[in-house]
């Protein structure tokens, strides 16, 4: 099939990143945006990673561009609290490790060896530079390289207004680039008799004719679902958390609450995520309703923004009591294809894992580049294999976020009440063979994890971010009991190792805190350099 001209229906965030994208780097695609005025969006993807940067290059935006239009803060690395244990904190920070003073990725592991004490929370702490930032809340531009290994540009991530960037898209990259923009309902959608879409019927528009349609009505998924009756396959078997209650809070004192990392706080049943934007802090309970109901669910989440839990940095019942919560459906799963036919589906409307890694404009932005290379491919010209090709590559990435999410509850030691014992004890995480595997990067059944934690070479730097999950929940390659019958000397040596490189990480700890105290913290860098 050759695609000249595309209907996106539905406008959102996935709607309108995926209007900027084409308009901006496929100027020869006739390309039309069709949303209803009564479509509600979901509205609490308010937290990146790394990853959007590329697509925020390839639009060719600037940090200052944007980021003042959306209320939108920096963000160094995911912490989550409480989620190995009551009391126990890790984090997934992003960039690149520090070996400078740490010798190899086994330096610490042997710490811990020696060392049971030792708190796992120091292990991402020890190979970035970046955590010790943001635990004091500062930031720079890192222009002379201050912090070590920290590549400002490259290795942050942002928490915006999801809603705003949408609109910010459509203002500034969409409209402009020649977009046929039309607000309006779909009332009907006409299929051809092989069952692809012939046009869609609207109320006061006609009928909209295209050769690719984009499906961006979330978890509707009005195309893909609802017309071509795509089977949807749930994870809710190993994800049980279906609901979600979100709220805005106002702050308090933006210099200790405007936070760089997302922090993401493991409560009774579930766990409350933390993204604040320059103009408030977007707070939400994700849940499972096997646990509670929601007026249960709700009373948890008032509790622990009130500080009742200790884990807010500020707790305060007054901003609890005055805010609003809405409730939310989620659904956690991916179409059998997102690519059927003319039809494709993008965000919601193509598949959903609960946002723990902050994957929903992951998907988006990630389905859009898929779409962009495939369309960019041959001009336009699309075959039965470049189908394949993006059903492929969408199913990887949104089963590899599953797996990768399950990790952080399947390898939790919590078991303190029905949902954390149900969730580390009683779900079976083994996927089994998927049909997906990229040869660097092998899917994770039970078996394949259990044999990567075992096998000290292979739990190294290749594995990404489960290295860092797994060692925060207290899954070291090395254990005693691989070493009965250590040999005097060779234990007074490796002893002796280990104190050099604890000197060298104390003496460069003591000169990173210099530079730190002469830092802004993030909200003064943040007014200082894009809200000035």
């Amino acid at each position: 099939m050759k695609i000249s001209n595309i209907c996106i229906v539905g406008g959102g965030s996935a709607g309108w990143m995926t209007a900027a994208a084409l308009t901006k780097l496929l100027p020869n695609m006739n390309v039309t945006l069709i949303e209803s005025k009564n479509f509600a969006t979901v509205g609490v993807g308010e937290s990146t990673n790394t990853y959007i940067n590329v697509f925020l290059k390839l639009l060719g935006l600037k940090d200052e561009d944007w980021m003042s239009y959306c209320n939108a803060t920096y963000k160094t690395s995911i912490k989550f609290t409480d989620f190995a244990g009551k009391g126990q904190n890790y984090h997934y920070p992003f960039g690149a490790r520090d070996f400078s003073e740490a010798g190899s990725i086994a330096t610490w592991y042997f710490w811990k060896l020696l060392d049971p004490s030792l708190d796992n929370y120091s292990f991402a702490e020890y190979y970035h530079p970046v955590i010790t930032m943001g635990d004091q809340n500062k930031m720079t531009a890192n222009v002379n390289g201050e912090v070590r290994a920290f590549d400002f540009h490259n290795a942050t991530a942002y928490h915006m207004d999801a809603t705003k960037f949408g609109q910010y898209l459509k203002e500034k990259i969409a409209l402009p680039n020649g977009l046929n923009y039309i607000v309006d309902d779909v009332v009907k959608v006409n299929q051809n008799e092989d069952g692809s879409v012939k046009n869609l019927s609207t109320k006061e528009n006609g009928e909209l004719e295209a050769d690719l349609y984009v499906d961006c009505t979330g978890f509707k998924a009005l195309l893909l679902s609802e017309t071509l009756k795509v089977p949807y396959i749930s994870f809710n078997d190993s994800l049980i958390n279906d609901k979600a209650i979100a709220t805005q809070l106002p702050y308090i004192d933006k210099n200790k609450e405007m936070e760089c990392v997302t922090n993401c706080t493991a409560i009774e049943s579930g766990w409350v995520w933390n993204t604040p934007v320059f103009n408030r802090i977007g707070t939400g309970y994700v849940y499972s309703s096997k646990f509670e109901t929601p007026e249960s669910a709700e009373k948890q989440f008032r509790h622990h923004l009130a500080g009742g839990n200790g884990n807010m940095v500020i707790g305060d019942k007054e901003r609890v009591d005055k805010a609003e919560f809405r409730h939310i459906e989620m659904r956690h799963g991916v179409h059998e294809t997102s690519w059927k036919h003319n039809v494709i589906g993008v965000g919601l409307a193509s598949g959903f894992i609960e946002p723990l890694e902050s994957t929903g404009l992951l998907l988006i932005h990630e389905n859009i580049i898929f779409l962009l290379r495939t369309l960019a491919r041959k001009d336009g010209q699309v075959n039965k294999i470049d189908k394949d090709i993006w059903n492929y590559s969408v199913r990887e990435k949104v089963e590899n976020m599953r797996e990768f999410v399950s990790q952080h509850y399947s390898l939790s030691s919590r078991h303190d009440t029905p949902y954390w014992k149900h969730v580390t004890e009683e779900i079976s995480y083994d996927f089994g063979p998927l049909g997906v595997c990229d040869v660097a990067y092998p899917t994770t059944t039970s078996a394949d994890l259990v044999r990567r934690l075992n096998k000290t070479f292979t739990f190294g730097p290749e594995q990404g971010g489960l290295l860092y999950i797994a060692t925060g929940n207290g899954y070291t390659p090395l254990s005693s009991m691989d070493y009965p019958g250590w040999e005097p000397e060779m234990l007074k040596q490796l002893k002796s190792e280990q104190e050099v490189q604890k000197n060298k990480y104390k003496s460069f700890k003591q000169e990173l805190q210099l530079t730190l105290d002469e830092l802004p913290t993030h909200y003064e860098f943040l007014k200082e350099n894009i809200y000035n």
